[in-house]
């Protein structure tokens, strides 16, 4: 990375011409993202349920993709509509239509409801694009006087397509003035803001084109765009902020351009570097259940954090060095400062606003408040370091403890996830409380057998048949075995059916068929209960639980159906936690082992994380509003690896900086308080710049995003605040410099009187708008070994 950074320093305007190049031709690709998203993917790939349900597909003829035109009428009976409404979704890749002409279950007892199911050929992305068409030709055909909703699975997809770009609008423009304020409030300084907003903006435009590339290849989700905001806004700004804000430190001492870019890039760079791994490493895990959602945000979080790592070591150093002195641009004083230096020479003036920024009125004020602050706060644990961990440590178990009380479960046959206001969820609701949606969602029970098992086949399926009406949970059960054709026909009746009434033969020939060489015939099993509910989710456990102690081999047997689909995906992400966990852990500890060649660090790290991830889960178990508490399923892994790379952030920059002052001399106790009181305020800008891009996403109408939002918020908050300022130094305290490993450069000296900090003093971090002069003095005070990490 030197030879980089160096590069950078040595041919700025080369290496800015050439992003612009590379950006010039990312723009046309980016723009092209959103129309190549899909959405979907919450399935296992490789579960019994998605085989059945193929099964089902070619066996039974059965249409991949299906619409729900739900037809109300507003002021009497909705049956005039179907025939016109039937005609209007007449079109090419339409295989079958059916309406309640066949079912009349599917008309409301009122009359004044009903639906029309549209079967297709085509596939998902393709039935997605005919929905607002489709909505459209209908509404046109049936009247103002009936209201028109299309839903069914695609058209959910549609809409979640539809709300995750605006999601993602939203937060932008919810967290790019936040983003102005704060960097201001940090820099005081209009130059220094701008660079990190430009950075993340650069950002974000190179990894959509990435992410357009990718789709090419493989199946992308909606989802995406919205790790690609969320993540990318907060380390391409932080990693920024860590390099602005050292380089500036550097400029104030007097050092040049040159050497100040320098030194930033051989510490904090270097720390940017390990950071920008550890999040790599974290979202990389996310790859492990190869489920296309996690796969999507896997390459989402990955390709940004790249991206933004090799921005903030090319890009943003070769604008650094044409800047220079300019960083400072615009730098907010009081009226006293600026007038004491209304006659000074232009010169001159550059270097004394640089060097003494922090001297302000406001800089100093902000400086002793944070100061006054953070160094009671020190002083209060320095001397009980042990009883303050304990207290704490009692805390965080209380705060994780609602999240064992959380359900995982992705909703497959439920619209909860939109908005209420969106034509897909007013749909399926309409449908839910007018006729009921259990029938449209059973649970199948699949079972195939070779064509000359036919006993074996009939003797399961009226087995399974037989328990799945007493089974709990479940209200009716459809098999062959309970048409009404007499028992010692139905061999007779299935081997050759032409004996049979036309309505029989039709009947039959949904539960009993040929697939090439095999006989497949399936139980229709209607729950009781809605099918994302746990009284369903309980009924398909309870029917695996009995499938698995069958004897009889000749006889395969799944289970299919939206609930079976979603069990398989609820176990998947289960299934999946250790090995997400473990990856995690064991690749994290290398890194921060050989960042800072101890053992313990990585350890209390790790410790730290989790302490963090439990209680932002338990804070989303308290406000999820549910009465089982459930959660989908992808937010907890989710969760766990944006948060446990992110943090790595605030561990990198701070313990770097404790190890600096240890290696070059001072006492552990003084490392300690000395690198907290210097990092301290600039964890609290990195921050706040974190929890305003999470806090943005809190306004997303899709509710995973939203879940997302709010737990890394209040991860990031408990991490910043409680972590970084009192759990880890005092752990830290109460280990001894046994943290640091077997080696230290430098003996351990006594300060000079001058120099000696005391402990309120050493741990009296400053502001987030404490100011780049005052932190340059404290470099003075404490001397440093460079660079920290190798």
């Amino acid at each position: 990375m030197k030879k980089i950074a160096q590069l950078a320093v040595a041919r700025p305007k080369a290496v800015i011409a050439a992003w612009l190049l590379l950006l010039a031709l990312a723009v046309p690709f980016a723009l092209q993202l959103e129309g190549a998203l899909k959405t979907g993917g919450f399935s296992d790939p490789r579960g019994e349920s998605v085989k059945a349900q193929r099964t089902l597909e070619r066996a039974f003829d059965e249409a991949p993709n299906s619409l729900l035109l739900v037809l109300h009428s507003k002021n009497g009976s909705v049956e005039d509509a179907v025939a016109p409404a039937r005609e209007a979704v007449r079109r090419d890749g339409v295989s079958a239509v059916t309406d309640r002409a066949t079912h009349p279950e599917w008309l409301s007892k009122d009359g004044r409801t009903t639906f029309i199911q549209v079967g297709f050929t085509s596939d998902n992305t393709t039935v997605q694009n005919l929905v607002p068409d489709l909505q459209d030709d209908v509404r046109d055909a049936v009247g103002e006087n009936v209201q028109v909703d299309v839903t069914g699975a695609p058209a959910l997809d549609y809409a979640l397509n539809v709300h995750s770009k605006e999601d993602v609008t939203r937060a932008e423009m919810i967290a790019f003035p936040v983003l102005f304020v704060v960097l201001l409030l940090v820099f005081r300084s209009v130059a220094a803001m701008v660079v990190p907003l430009l950075m993340a903006g650069v950002t974000l435009m190179f990894t959509q084109s990435i992410g357009y590339g990718m789709t090419q290849f493989t199946d992308v989700n909606s989802l995406f765009t919205n790790i690609v905001s969320m993540v990318g806004l907060a380390v391409a700004v932080d990693y920024s902020l860590f390099i602005v804000k050292r380089f500036r430190e550097e400029l104030a001492e007097g050092r040049a351009v040159d050497d100040a870019l320098d030194r930033t890039m051989r510490t904090v760079g270097h720390s940017v570097l390990f950071s920008g791994l550890a999040v790599v490493v974290a979202l990389s895990a996310l790859f492990i259940p190869r489920a296309m959602s996690f796969t999507s945000i896997a390459l989402g979080g990955v390709a940004v954090s790249l991206v933004a790592v090799a921005i903030a070591v090319t890009l943003l150093p070769a604008v650094l060095s044409l800047l220079g002195d300019r960083i400072n641009w615009g730098t907010l004083r009081s009226r006293k400062k600026a007038g004491e230096q209304a006659g000074k020479g232009d010169a001159g003036k550059s270097a004394a606003t640089d060097g003494r920024t922090g001297g302000s009125a406001d800089g100093r004020a902000d400086g002793r408040t944070g100061g006054r602050t953070d160094g009671r706060t020190g002083g209060r644990f320095s001397g009980r370091p042990g009883l303050v961990l304990a207290g704490l440590v009692v805390v965080f178990a209380a705060l994780a403890a609602p999240a064992a009380q959380l359900t995982l479960r992705v909703p497959v046959a439920s619209a909860d996830i939109l908005p209420s206001d969106d034509s897909a969820r007013i749909g399926m609701e309409r449908i839910k409380q007018d006729i009921g949606v259990r029938e449209m969602f059973p649970v199948q029970v699949v079972l195939s057998a070779d064509r000359d098992q036919a006993d074996a086949l009939l003797r399961s399926t009226a087995d399974v048949a037989s328990y799945a009406k007493t089974a709990p949970g479940a209200d009716k059960v459809q098999a062959v075995t309970s048409l009404g054709l007499p028992a010692g026909s139905l061999s007779e009746a299935l081997a050759d059916p032409s004996g049979l009434g036309a309505d029989e033969r039709a009947a039959l020939g949904q539960l009993w068929t040929l697939d090439g060489d095999r006989l497949v015939t399936r139980v229709v099993v209607t729950p009781g209960a809605d099918p994302d509910s746990s009284a369903a989710h309980h009924l398909v456990d309870d029917l695996r639980d009995h499938l698995g102690d069958r004897a009889d081999s000749a006889v395969t047997v799944r289970l299919a159906g939206a609930t079976a689909t979603g069990s398989d995906f609820d176990d998947l992400v289960l299934r999946s936690v250790p090995l997400v966990v473990a990856s995690v852990a064991l690749l994290s500890f290398l890194i921060l082992l050989f960042a800072f060649r101890s053992v313990l660090l990585p350890l209390l790290a790790l410790a730290f994380n989790i302490a963090v991830v439990g209680a932002s889960l338990g804070f989303l178990a308290l406000v999820s509003g549910n009465d089982d508490h459930s959660i989908n399923s992808v937010t907890p892994l989710m969760l766990f690896a944006v948060m446990f790379g992110l943090s790595m952030d605030y561990m990198v920059i701070m313990i770097s900086r404790m190890r600096e002052s240890y290696l070059g001399g001072l006492s552990h106790r003084e490392s300690v308080l000395g690198g907290l009181a210097r990092t301290a305020g600039l964890v609290n800008g990195a921050a706040a710049i974190m929890v305003a891009v999470f806090a943005s996403f809190t306004s997303a109408q899709i509710s995973i995003v939203r879940e997302l939002g709010i737990s890394l918020a209040v991860a990031v908050v408990l991490d910043a605040l409680v972590i970084r300022r009192l759990v880890m130094p005092a752990t830290l305290l109460l280990v001894g410099d046994r943290v640091w490993g077997r080696h230290r450069r430098t003996a351990p000296r006594a300060l000079a009187p001058e120099q000696t900090v005391a402990p309120e003093q050493a741990a009296a971090p400053r502001s987030a708008a404490a100011t780049d002069g005052e932190e340059a003095g404290a470099d003075e005070r404490l001397p440093v070994a460079e660079p920290t990490l190798r």
